[in-house]
């Protein structure tokens, strides 16, 4: 069943054409993926189908009573009402009928007197009652509280205005309240931003058992492989479909390309020969012959000629260790991360510049004392003792705001430890990739510079050296004089990839690498890391790229109340993380051999079925509805056709006459076929 089918859908910005004449089908159950480089128009694809912009062409055929949600890439506006009771606004129907309940038991308390009363009020009562039960009245506070646990909205934000939450958790809360509305068309434009990995996981959950259909934008390949079940591939304006996840899809695209490229070779040789010969002979003797050779080339280059294959262009990454460190690269002991009153938040200024120089010399082997947890001290995370080796990736993985960041920019020299110490290995040099690309503190860039002087700021080159440099980085011609602050958040991660590649360090510090890159890209830049020989500290939710290359796994655990966060250390790869932690799960279950879902998960599941069954007998209804006054149309066709037809009898037109009985025979089977439907749809 097709529950949204699009026809030469086209959309361009001034002379820019972002879509041009691209034709889609959504059918029912499809789990869509929807990938292209950064700018090919998949938001705007998105928005077309979703009816959110009204200003693209082509034709959009939407089955009757589909409900559709989209989910943008930016915020929603914040409202006055709190998270817990804006997403509890989606059942304000379901909740009314709630009140109405509540009246009618206060009802039959009144008229406890009058029996007869009591029993009428009672039996419409218990029908209501059961109404509002299969409908998941009672079950409406735990759903959401499900949904939000779900998406790493913590209770203590429940009760906060959403004006006073950030944008990223403003556009997980919007999210929630699609996921508590189950729209039949489900349309998400990157809803895995602002998740951690455990949340993702969650959500992947959530969508594999989706009842409708869904089209997502993502540039999370392990998500992809995760939900997706067809892919669509946005590239030249127009799409192109793919079956199964990311993965198939990766396969089928070069397979499709191989096959391009070599037709395309086999059709060029083919048209040089022909135009060879048209040459040698269109003025001798097999001039006719020519002639004719040269009007079917010309038909076939109108009409059947293949276009060239793509030539992308990705970008290219050199990655080395300019000189190898010793064995030991970081050390940590008895470290505990976090802030003190009146500690230096943006790394910079004199206070910033006297922790890099005492950083320098633990480096150097200058170590100074570890201090002691004093009254004005907030420790946010408590480390055990690290030893990272050469070689190593450690993937530093939890929740947002549990601590990361503040362990990184304890690393990097720009918060002072709380306790303990962070030591370096000998001769490491560390380049910093961070997560924000423009500010002032370690490795950001400056937003007034352009991207020239960016990447001179790390190693002074000749300016055609520069310029050929950043070719690489798909920087051509003019756009090396752009500023930084008017570049896309993809054109920054890729100046920032070019700046780290410069530097020509032994120990990488990656903040959210693949951020904004596209997926090709992200591949690269996998690649490249792989073949990296040094050690490489790795802060991302992209589980793809934990899974490609992590030899440990450091998981962060936030603390409570005035207990700091912990570090965990686990000695091996991300398959073995999560087989181990599956193991724990199972050991923990009732049943080994099968997880149990907890009562919130069952009670979600079962009240989303019985609305969906609702759902398709309210659909079912209209249906039955809808042939019936087809029928009634059709009859009353035949019988004014069976009027004509007498009165063409009566005057003796025997061609009228027969025409009416053509006509009569369309009409009749009509008629039985329209019985039939609605015999099949009433049984």
């Amino acid at each position: 069943m097709s529950l949204l089918v699009a026809n030469e859908i086209s959309k361009n910005y001034g002379d820019l054409d972002v879509l041009e004449n691209v034709s889609v089908r959504i059918e029912y159950g499809d789990r869509i993926g929807l990938v292209g480089h950064n700018g090919a128009g998949k938001t705007s694809l998105l928005r077309a189908l979703g009816r959110v912009d009204a200003t693209v062409g082509g034709d959009l055929f939407i089955a009757q009573g589909t409900r559709i949600g989209y989910l943008s890439q930016d915020p929603p506006p914040a409202g006055n009402r709190t998270l817990f009771d804006d997403l509890k606004s989606v059942f304000a129907d379901l909740l009314a009928e709630g009140e109405q309940l509540r009246r009618l038991e206060a009802r039959m308390t009144e008229l406890a007197q009058c029996e007869q009363d009591v029993a009428e009020l009672i039996s419409r009562y218990g029908l209501q009652q059961e109404a509002f039960e299969r409908a998941g009245g009672y079950a409406v506070d735990q759903r959401i509280r499900f949904v939000l646990g779900g998406l790493g909205l913590q209770e203590s934000l429940w009760q906060a205005p959403l004006s006073h939450l950030s944008g990223g958790q403003r556009t997980r809360a919007s999210l929630g309240r699609l996921l508590l509305e189950e729209p039949d068309l489900l349309l998400l434009d990157e809803p895995t931003n602002h998740l951690d990995v455990r949340s993702m996981a969650w959500l992947e959950g959530v969508l594999i058992g989706w009842k409708g259909a869904l089209v997502v934008v993502s540039h999370d390949r392990f998500f992809l492989d995760t939900v997706a079940t067809r892919i669509w591939d946005l590239a030249y304006r127009r799409v192109e479909a793919y079956r199964g996840n990311y993965s198939h899809y990766r396969l089928q695209r070069e397979e499709r390309r191989v096959r391009w490229r070599k037709e395309y070779d086999r059709q060029q040789e083919f048209i040089r020969e022909t135009q060879a010969f048209v040459r040698r002979y269109k003025a001798g003797q097999r001039t006719r012959e020519a002639q004719g050779r040269e009007t079917r080339l010309n038909r076939f280059l109108k009409e059947e000629a293949l276009p060239p294959p793509p030539t992308d262009q990705f970008i290219r990454l050199p990655l080395r260790a300019d000189a190898r460190g010793g064995d030991l690269v970081m050390r940590t002991r008895k470290l505990i991360a976090g802030y003190t009153k009146g500690s230096v938040e943006t790394g910079t200024g004199p206070e910033s510049s006297l922790r890099q120089a005492q950083g320098r010399a633990v480096r150097q082997g200058r170590l100074r004392p570890m201090r002691s947890l004093s009254a004005t001290d907030t420790p946010i995370l408590k480390v055990p003792d690290l030893d990272l080796h050469r070689g190593h990736v450690a993937a530093l993985i939890g929740p947002n705001g549990a601590g990361k960041t503040t362990f990184v920019r304890t690393v990097l020299e720009e918060l002072e430890p709380l306790g303990g110490r962070v030591e370096m290995g000998a001769s490491v040099d560390v380049g910093y990739l961070a997560q924000r690309h423009i500010g002032s503190g370690y490795g950001l860039m400056k937003g007034g510079q352009t991207v020239l002087d960016a990447l001179i700021e790390i190693k002074r080159l000749p300016t055609e050296s520069a310029r050929t440099y950043l070719g690489q980085f798909l920087f051509k011609g003019d756009d090396v004089y752009q500023s930084i602050e008017s570049l896309s958040g993809g054109q920054r991660s890729r100046i920032a990839l070019a700046r780290l590649t410069l530097q020509g360090a032994n120990f990488l510090l990656l903040d959210e690498p693949t951020n904004h890159l596209d997926l090709d890209s992200q591949e690269i830049l996998q690649h490249a890391l792989r073949q990296f020989d040094g050690t490489i500290l790795l802060v991302t939710h992209d589980r793809a790229l934990i899974d490609a290359l992590a030899t440990q796994i450091w998981q962060v655990t936030p603390g409570t109340g005035d207990r700091p966060g912990q570090l965990e250390v686990f000695k091996g790869t991300w398959k073995q993380w999560q087989a181990e932690r599956l193991n724990v799960e199972k050991k923990d279950s009732p049943d080994p051999v099968e997880v149990v879902p907890t009562a919130t998960e069952e009670e979600w599941n079962r009240q989303r079925e019985a609305r969906r069954r609702r759902r398709r007998a309210e659909r079912h209804e209209q249906a039955v509805a809808d042939t019936e006054e087809k029928v009634a149309r059709m009859e009353s066709k035949l019988k004014e056709v069976e009027e004509r037809m007498a009165q063409a009898s009566a005057s003796q037109d025997f061609e009228e006459l027969r025409a009416l009985q053509d006509r009569h025979r369309a009409v009749s089977q009509r008629l039985e076929e329209l019985m039939d439907e609605w015999a099949a749809l009433a049984a």
